[in-house]
């Protein structure tokens, strides 16, 4: 009879550590499975990493996100042109490059960007977030006035949820425009700029649709009071194999002021790796849709895989 009360009395300590037991495994196969899905997805996210429009920054980013390490550090030097009348009687000529660097950390990523531009325009343009440009007023000067140096530096962060359970996933981020370039250039606003969003990407097979949506927070300068607001885009990837990718997208961005219309524009680009190097090459063009836009812009970046690089040595 007591051997029985034992027992008895015992049941439910057993149960409890069985049920403790079979929870402690299920957080484990949950957390695993949420660790290790980011590192499956093989498609694309926005090329303009939720600012306003593409970059010769953020468009090597985007595409350093292919590599399936779980700790990667990648750089990159990309080139554009853009050119366009932004509803003005004149040309605007925008030429830009800049120095990328993203490293990333099992979900975690951080990355750092710095351009240098040349700007010849009749018009009040800054550098933006990523070296985006930002329209701030047409037709100032009744002639072009050329601005070139180093712009600012844009710092930014993100972090990325993709459990095996969903069938997407989601990138939240977060970039700041920090005024470094120096009060002679003419190439700031003399202020910081942030901006907050995320991308929801679906991989189907080859074909990645996307879709971003961010916002923007302008710091005001002494001749203008600059408007916050929203930026977002919608795409898709295409994967030609395990090395090369096909990207398409439409973009928008809401005007930095009254002076000026929204954007509108669409990309497309291309990027494979070069064959038996930790080196990738990018390029991509846009086309404006509106007077807020460049008529037309292309680009070129080459971007190297630090950490295959050193494993190959």
């Amino acid at each position: 009879m007591k051997q029985l009360l034992v027992v008895v009395a015992g049941l439910p300590l057993i149960v409890c550590a069985v049920a403790s037991a079979e929870a402690q495994q299920s957080r484990e196969a949950n957390e695993g499975a949420f660790q290790s899905a980011r590192f499956e997805t093989t498609g694309l996210t926005s090329p303009s990493s939720s600012t306003s429009t593409v970059s010769p920054s953020t468009v090597p980013q985007t595409f350093s996100r292919l590599d399936d390490s779980q700790t990667d550090l990648s750089l990159s030097l990309g080139t554009s042109y853009a050119s366009g009348k932004f509803g003005t009687g004149s040309t605007t000529t925008i030429l830009t490059s800049a120095l990328g660097a993203r490293l990333r950390v099992s979900n975690w990523a951080i990355s750092a960007s710095l351009p240098w531009m040349r700007i010849r325009s009749r018009s009040t343009v800054f550098t933006g977030i990523d070296a985006t440009p930002v329209l701030v007023a047409p037709n100032l000067t009744s002639r072009s006035i050329v601005s070139d140096g180093f712009g600012d530096v844009t710092l930014g962060g993100s972090y990325s949820i993709a459990p095996k359970a969903i069938p997407f996933e989601i990138e939240l981020s977060g970039r700041a425009k920090i005024n470094t370039a120096t009060k002679d250039s003419g190439l700031s606003s003399g202020e910081n700029d942030y901006s907050v969003g995320g991308d929801v990407s679906v991989p189907l097979g080859r074909v990645t649709p996307f879709a971003s949506l961010s916002y923007r927070f302008l710091g005001n300068t002494a001749q203008y009071n600059l408007r916050d607001g929203p930026a977002g885009s919608a795409g898709a990837s295409y994967s030609l194999g395990h090395q090369s990718y096909l990207l398409a997208s439409y973009h928008y961005s809401s005007a930095a002021t009254y002076l000026v219309n929204d954007a509108h524009e669409l990309f497309a680009g291309a990027s494979t790796r070069i064959a038996r190097s930790p080196l990738r090459l990018t390029a991509y063009a846009t086309a404006g849709l509106s007077d807020g836009a460049p008529a037309a812009s292309g680009g070129l970046a080459l971007s190297i895989d630090v950490s295959r690089a050193t494993a190959r040595r």
